[in-house]
């Protein structure tokens, strides 16, 4: 919630599109700021890319400490049984740098969410946070303080003992970098395909 608070503050900070007067003007008993459309985008599609790749950074981490896979998926109470090889002491190291190697993840997919629903139709390189009218510094603020975030949560040794965390190795986390490159280029395709077709079912359906 910490890590999200940030980054909501620095969108409320965000200027408005350049095709905002074009757009049909809200109706107040029909329109609402949460709706099908919004909770697709939201949740079918970005919720999901993000939870994959979070997973995929989990399970990267925990097969390189050579944990089989069919031995962590769905095994719950059995866990310790499947990986019997290994005390509990250093099972628990595993699964606590495991969920903080997630939660890292998650965090830096949100800076690429952030970079792409900034503007609804607009490409990000015409309305970028760098300079211009689309410029907007608190957003590199908000990214480090969310960063700051995650740094205190799993490298602290209160907080690692406290939420169950621990010290998370670089390299488990930069497949989030390929994920997060990769759906920005596909959201930047999407926006330019409602620009060249805005009547387009893809159009329709976007939030």
């Amino acid at each position: 919630m910490l890590n999200d608070v940030f980054m909501s503050l620095a969108m409320v900070t965000e200027k408005a599109e350049k095709d905002i007067i074009s757009r049909p003007p809200v109706i107040r008993n029909k329109d609402h700021l949460l709706n099908l459309k919004l909770l697709l985008h939201a949740y079918g599609i970005i919720g999901n890319i993000e939870c994959f790749t979070a997973f995929f950074c989990f399970f990267y981490y925990l097969m390189d400490q050579r944990l089989p896979f069919y031995s962590i998926v769905f095994q719950f109470q059995n866990f310790y049984k499947k990986n019997s090889q290994f005390t509990q002491d250093q099972l628990n190291v595993m699964v606590f740098t495991g969920q903080s190697v997630y939660y890292c993840s998650m965090c830096l997919m949100q800076f690429f969410n952030f970079f792409t629903t900034r503007t609804r139709h607009t490409s990000f390189f015409k309305h970028n946070p760098f300079y211009g009218k689309g410029q907007n510094l608190y957003v590199f603020i908000s990214m480090a303080a969310s960063a700051g975030t995650q740094l205190i949560v799993t490298q602290v040794h209160w907080f690692n003992r406290v939420f169950s965390t621990g010290p998370v190795p670089v390299k488990y986390v930069m497949p989030t970098l390929g994920f997060g490159l990769a759906w920005f280029i596909t959201d930047e395709l999407r926006k330019l395909y409602i620009r060249k077709f805005p009547r387009s079912f893809l159009a329709r359906i976007a939030w």
